[in-house]
């Protein structure tokens, strides 16, 4: 694999993971019927969030936490000369905390505490965790919202992408349901940098990183309780292989994988939606974006998985323009930096 395959693979995770933010905070709160009764055929361009979505006054193609996460963390692992240790992480979420349009509108109470705690730490004072909180037990899907880094700049090193999945959830969401779903989607974007990968291979990544996340989560972090993110990808994935139509498909799903902000329902859900669009990047994107709830973030999961898969074919050339304006980022410059840094640090793919 050559470095412009390397470049085009990280910049397809990195569009259609900032996409499905994008577009996922028009249709986020709203139900499966919810969004088909106020968008007929769905949201299917960047349009601007109204009043029922927490992003309300963003302007048609900006982000919200999750991709603006992903993106700067991905700046702190380049910084790091491509290597992900816990200060990225760290060094991430301290300058994300100084960005009012996302700090101020999108911080949730997991993310306010770990910030506290890692401030705490830096200025040498103590932090007591507010139980009520308690952001190290809460399994949510914020741990694989921002994990592709760990996936794309680890390219068909499987295990590694593990590893440093580990690495990055710890910080903020140390338990095992949180790593186990982080594991999940940074195993299938490293997986999707192989040759002739295909869609069973970003299933069967996904199944195979859930499982070893987990039993390493057992080890090294808490144990809480919730439904197994392994499981529910078989589950999600056994719905979407029924002969029924795709609007059936994805109805169960929501219905019965879920979509919401458990770490549970979230990842199983952007596995289910990449198997029953065959791998169609925006497909994928588009039917993550309306399937409801927590839509911003399984469109983000769902979008970083088959970016990876699919490059930036098929991606139209004005997204592009519109993300980067609309957020004040370069996609392509980024991108670009960590494929040269891969690259050399692997001596070729």
């Amino acid at each position: 694999m050559n470095r412009d395959v390397v470049y085009d693979k990280i910049l397809g995770s990195m569009i259609c993971c900032a996409l499905g933010d994008a577009m996922g905070a028009v249709t986020e709160n709203l139900s499966f019927d919810q969004i088909r009764d106020k968008y007929p055929g769905g949201v299917r361009e960047l349009i601007a969030p109204d009043k029922t979505a927490f992003a309300y006054g963003n302007t048609p193609g900006q982000i919200t936490d999750d991709f603006s996460q992903t993106y700067l963390l991905t700046e702190e692992i380049i910084k790091n000369g491509g290597n992900i240790h816990a200060e990225c992480v760290e060094n991430m979420l301290i300058r994300w905390s100084g960005i009012p349009k996302w700090f101020n509108r999108f911080a949730g109470p997991t993310t306010r505490s770990a910030i506290s705690a890692i401030q705490a730490k830096k200025e040498g004072r103590e932090y007591v965790v507010n139980e009520a909180i308690d952001y190290a037990r809460q399994a949510t899907n914020g741990s694989a919202m921002k994990i592709s880094p760990a996936g794309f700049f680890n390219p068909c090193k499987v295990d590694q992408a593990i590893e440093d999945a580990v690495c990055i959830t710890r910080v903020t969401h140390d338990n095992q349901l949180a790593i186990s779903g982080a594991c999940a989607v940074a195993a299938a974007v490293s997986r999707a940098f192989e040759e002739n990968a295909t869609v069973y291979d970003m299933i069967q990544a996904g199944i195979y990183g859930a499982a070893k996340g987990e039993e390493i989560g057992m080890r090294v972090s808490r144990t809480v309780g919730g439904a197994s993110v392994k499981e529910r990808i078989g589950m999600a994935v056994s719905l979407a292989m029924l002969p029924e139509t795709k609007e059936e498909r994805l109805r169960k799903l929501y219905n019965l994988v879920g979509t919401g902000l458990h770490v549970s329902e979230a990842v199983p859900a952007a596995f289910g939606i990449l198997l029953i669009c065959n791998g169609d990047s925006l497909d994928t994107v588009y039917e993550a974006v309306n399937i409801g709830y927590d839509t911003d973030t399984v469109a983000a999961i769902a979008g970083s998985i088959v970016g990876a898969l699919n490059g930036t074919k098929g991606i139209k050339e004005e997204f592009f323009e519109i993300i980067n304006r609309e957020n004040e980022i370069s996609l392509e410059e980024t991108a670009g930096k960590a494929a040269d840094l891969i690259f050399k640090k692997n001596k070729g793919v």
